[in-house]
């Protein structure tokens, strides 16, 4: 909506509103911006007018009303209007906050009675399932959002039950991620806020078991390793560096040069680690890949073992999470890349596969969400801790603009708008928000709309997943901790989850859909993802922006999905959608236990007075479970102090400082090297030469590739926006992926 259209309907608003010294529409759009304004219900415009009349808004108990007669709205000075209006928001804010705790207490009162100890509650059938090996999953999940909400009778019943009646000894093959960031995660945060030991009774005997899934053991040893071949007499490293190189600028992959120089032909003489498993038995031990990949998200879960650490001393907690994140750096190289693909081998290596992509949806979020989070648990005493996830943060953010892309908004969207019928009334696409009196509609928000893309070796990919929308707040979070505000970074962040709020206003519902997707027309469908599971990363980047700025519009937005999200509600809980346009009776009887540890926490939140839950002395991991941050609320300072592991070595830092080795006797290697055998040198001597004739033939390849493809004619409509044919066709068959999308393609620019 322009400013001039919406001042002219604030203007036809307010002349049925009396009174000398009401806010005219220019007075309001001093005090907000367009979109801000336009983000107000009419409830609000009307508490607005009623106020700036000496009348009492309707339901509200914040605004003392006097007399209405003419002398008392003379004396009503403008100052003291927007003082009642912002006391009237600040009412709102609260009765949303109670409407956030009666949504929580309706879902507990129902799981209490009918799934308690259950993994998840049914909202439609009103039964429990054990859907995740009867680990209490939604009750472990849910213990802080309890606590918050001052839910302390519940609380301790809850927990009562967890150290009495959950064990983790069982034949149960579990997710080493999911029970990480909900259970581990969950069972620290609630003994964070409530101090009950029984609670870190059961994270530490958790802990011991998931530990396993590391590459190093309960023991702090490394327990999935491969050795480094040393090619004696030829430096393999720098031979194999050089080969690399060249590899690359033919667009080969790495796993060539395995093929070539044999696995581990790059590596020096130390070892290498691999990745943790993705599964793993809680009973055995027994660990396995369902997939046969690991996911780059799963890989590297910091805050919930780091915090684990700092509580027992035990640092082969925080061992094994720094192990992996060395890992993936050195194979990845991510301090110059900055990005990684999702699916990862269990070394750390690219996956191969054509499912594979840069992506900061699903598979990939909460790597990077972690950097940040990592760094800010440690701002206080990262002079203690390894300073490597800052360092990949910064090198995230500088290349993050790779996977901006822009869509332009059009007045009218293509194609007939069918209604939607409803028992009440049938309801056109897009206009969901007029059930709870709001105006604005994805149309109104400015063009064109920004988003990140996708990557894949061969194209772009024009979608978004709602899962990525934790970035607004996780760039926002980062400004939070800054000394110095970025106005810049919070722009871009306004901008993203303007896009995550669109999602939402585009439908019939006024929930997203789990995928959205992007053309010359704007925001559109994704056929086979238009379901909506109760996600909560654009609330949580809403209540960080909120934070961060306080800016009212976030908390508009906020109201509004509040409202989206009570809509499903069901007789015992609320309910995921088939299809965010479809009936309002299309519902999955599945509730999954982030709704209670996410969703309804950030809601609340958003809502709350910043003391509930401070960010300058928590951290909330990926799942929202607060954890203190190192010398905050009696966390004291890092216990470990050992060697950390840099970009070329693998080995976990150690839970103790370095000591020198105890004498082994006889066992002892020889202080000299043994000689070398003529027959050796020789096989040395004939390896160097297949590796240099190697590398004279991939020279010689490479400027074969530039003779055939330098003078190759192609589309010229295809360069454009800096993308020329060299950057893009060059080399072949790769070429540079950020250059296509379903429209340029490289069969179409480089043939």
């Amino acid at each position: 909506m322009s400013l001039t259209r919406l001042l002219t309907v604030l203007g036809v608003f307010f002349s049925r509103v009396g009174g000398v010294l009401r806010p005219s529409p220019v007075d309001l759009a001093q005090i907000w911006d367009a979109q801000t304004l336009v983000s107000f219900s009419v409830s609000q415009l009307d508490a607005f007018g009623a106020i700036s009349s000496g009348d009492c808004p309707y339901l509200s108990r914040a605004i003392r009303c006097g007399s209405r007669g003419p002398k008392a709205l003379r004396e009503r000075k403008r100052s003291l209007v927007w003082r009642l209006i912002e006391s009237y928001l600040a009412e709102e804010a609260f009765l949303a906050r109670r409407q956030a705790v009666s949504m929580m207490r309706h879902v507990w009162s129902n799981y209490e009675l009918r799934a308690f100890g259950k993994d998840e509650l049914r909202p439609v059938s009103g039964t429990g399932a054990n859907n995740w090996g009867g680990i209490g999953q939604t009750l472990v999940d849910a213990l802080d959002t309890l606590w918050l909400m001052d839910f302390k009778e519940e609380f301790h019943r809850a927990a009562l039950w967890v150290e009495q009646s959950l064990s983790f000894s069982k034949d149960l093959n579990v997710n080493l991620f999911e029970t990480s960031i909900r259970h581990l995660g969950g069972l620290l945060s609630a003994f964070a806020l409530s101090g009950r030991r029984g609670l870190l009774s059961k994270a530490k005997d958790l802990g011991n078991r998931l530990i396993k899934a590391f590459p190093v053991d309960a023991n702090g040893r490394k327990a999935n390793i491969m050795s480094g071949a040393k090619s004696m007499g030829v430096d393999a490293k720098s031979i194999g560096a050089k080969f690399q190189k060249l590899l690359n600028q033919a667009g080969l992959p790495s796993e060539v040069v395995d093929s070539v120089l044999g696995k581990g032909a790059l590596l020096s003489e130390q070892m290498q680690p691999s990745l943790p498993s993705s599964d793993i038995n809680l009973g055995s031990g027994e660990t396995k890949n369902l997939a046969g990949f690991i996911s780059l998200a799963e890989a590297y879960v910091p805050v919930e073992w780091k915090y684990l650490t700092a509580l027992t001393s035990n640092c082969t907690y925080s061992a094994a999470q720094d192990q992996v994140l060395h890992a993936i750096n050195r194979t990845l190289n991510l301090e110059d890349h900055g990005l990684a693909m999702i699916m990862l081998t269990p070394l750390g290596h690219v996956f191969p596969s054509p499912q594979n992509r840069v992506s900061l949806g699903s598979r990939g979020d909460s790597f990077y969400e972690y950097l940040l989070k990592e760094a800010v648990f440690a701002k206080n005493q990262s002079y203690s801790l390894d300073p490597l996830p800052k360092k990949l943060w910064s090198s995230f953010r500088a290349k993050l603009p790779e996977l901006f892309a822009e869509a332009q908004r059009v007045t009218r969207p293509p194609g007939p708008r069918w209604p939607q019928k409803t028992e009440n009334a049938s309801i056109h696409r897009g206009h969901g928000g007029s059930l709870g009196g709001w105006f604005e509609s994805w149309k109104d928000a400015p063009s064109p709309w920004l988003f990140l893309k996708e990557i894949t070796p061969q194209h772009t990919v024009p979608k978004m997943d709602h899962l990525i929308c934790f970035l607004p707040g996780a760039i926002a979070l980062q400004v939070f901790h800054s000394e110095e505000k970025s106005q810049m970074d919070l722009q871009l962040a306004h901008r993203l989850v303007q896009t995550c709020v669109h999602m939402y206003w585009r439908t019939v519902s006024d929930l997203a859909p789990e995928i959205t997707r992007f053309n010359l027309h704007g925001l559109v469908d994704d056929a086979g993802s238009m379901h909506n599971i109760l996600r909560p990363e654009t609330i949580e980047s809403l209540f960080l922006l909120w934070r961060t700025t306080k800016r009212q519009v976030y908390r508009n937005w906020g109201q509004r999905m509040l409202c989206a999200f009570y809509r499903t509600k069901t007789r015992f809980g609320f309910a995921s959608l088939e299809n965010v346009n479809g009936m309002p009776t299309q519902r999955r009887d599945s509730m999954p236990s982030f709704f209670l540890a996410e969703t309804l926490k950030y809601l609340f939140l958003l809502f709350s007075e910043d003391s509930v839950l401070p960010l300058e002395d928590f951290v909330l991991s990926t799942e929202a479970h607060p954890m203190p941050i190192l010398g905050q609320n009696g966390l004291g300072s890092w216990p470990c102090k050992g060697p950390r592991p840099n970009s070329m070595t693998s080995g976990a830092a150690r839970s103790e400082p370095t000591a020198k080795a105890p004498s082994t006797g006889n066992l002892s290697p020889p202080a000299t090297t043994p000689p070398v055998s003529e027959s050796k040198r020789l096989c040395d001597s004939k390896r160097r030469e297949e590796l240099q004739e190697q590398i004279r033939e991939a020279e010689r390849n490479l400027q074969k590739l530039r003779r055939e493809y330098g003078t190759c004619v192609s589309d010229p409509a295809c360069w454009q926006s800096g993308y020329t044919f060299e950057n893009c066709c060059f080399p072949a068959p790769r070429g540079n992926m950020q250059c296509w999308d379903v429209e340029f393609t490289y069969a179409r620019c480089c043939r």
